[in-house]
Formats: C-alpha cells, sequence, structure tokens
C-alpha cells in the first residue's frame, strides 16, 4: 500500500507545480461531461472505458502524456479503431484542450528542458559514444600554415 500513497504524494507535489488555469480543468465537472459526452457520441458507454479516457485526458493536462501522442495511446491501449481514436482525440483537443493551450505549451517546455540530455558527443550504430577530439588534438589535414 506504500506505493499508492507515494503516487498519491507524488501526484500532489506535481499537482502544486500546474498553472491554475490546469488545476481547475483537472477536476472540472464541465471537462467530465464533454469527456463523457464524445464517449457517447462514438458509441462509447461502459463507465470503466469513460474512466480511462478520463486518465489519459489527466495525463495529459498534467504533462505525462504529450498531446501529440493522445490519439496513438487511445487506440493501442484502449483499443479503438484508428478513425475512432482520431476522432475523440480531435473532439477532446478543440474542447478541453484548445482553451489551454497556453498553460500547456508552458508545461511542456518546461518538461522538455528539465528531461533533455545535451551531449556533444556522437553514438555508433551500437549506442556507444565517440568521443570528441579536442581542440588540440584535431589537425585539419586541410588547413594552410599561416605566413
Amino acid at each position: 500500500m506504500k506505493s499508492t500513497g507515494d503516487s498519491k504524494e507524488t501526484f500532489w507535489k506535481e499537482y502544486e507545480k500546474l498553472p491554475d488555469a490546469i488545476k481547475e480543468a483537472l477536476f472540472s465537472e464541465e471537462n467530465f461531461k464533454i469527456v463523457s459526452d464524445i464517449c457517447e457520441a462514438n458509441g462509447i458507454t461502459s463507465d470503466e472505458s469513460k474512466s480511462k479516457l478520463m486518465k489519459y485526458v489527466g495525463k495529459t493536462l498534467m504533462g505525462k502524456l504529450p498531446i501529440k501522442d493522445f490519439f496513438v495511446t487511445l487506440e493501442l491501449e484502449m483499443d479503438m479503431e484508428t478513425n475512432k481514436a482520431k476522432a475523440i482525440s480531435r473532439e477532446i483537443d478543440r474542447k478541453i484542450f484548445s482553451g489551454l493551450r497556453i498553460a500547456l505549451n508552458k508545461i511542456y517546455s518546461t518538461n522538455i528542458a528539465e528531461n533533455k540530455i545535451v551531449s556533444d558527443n556522437k553514438r555508433n550504430k551500437d549506442g556507444t559514444e565517440i568521443p570528441m577530439p579536442s581542440k588540440n588534438e584535431y589537425k585539419d589535414p586541410y588547413k594552410e600554415p599561416l605566413i
């Protein structure tokens, strides 16, 4: 049971860092109704499926699931047909995410900056790094001597 407490604690720590608009959207009755209506319009009637879809909306709002991966996640994780996943994704994007675009961009730009690993070294096909020669080690064969 400890992992549940840890995950709740982690959730609330991450929640506190979110912009106010996102915090409000996460627990919005209106957004839940929008998702529910979109589900009904697309033939999804089970409460379990609606709940799962709402979970993915929440992950997207929190910055855990990029918007560009939202439709693929619906397709793969919820076993949806491609056209249905695209339609649902478009509707949710239009009705929920579009109004929060500025706040979402802030979240995703922060996440990208935190997760980005910068390396000057190139990699071989097997993944090992090829160290870049230092300036003193590298001799340019085309460089002509200065007179």
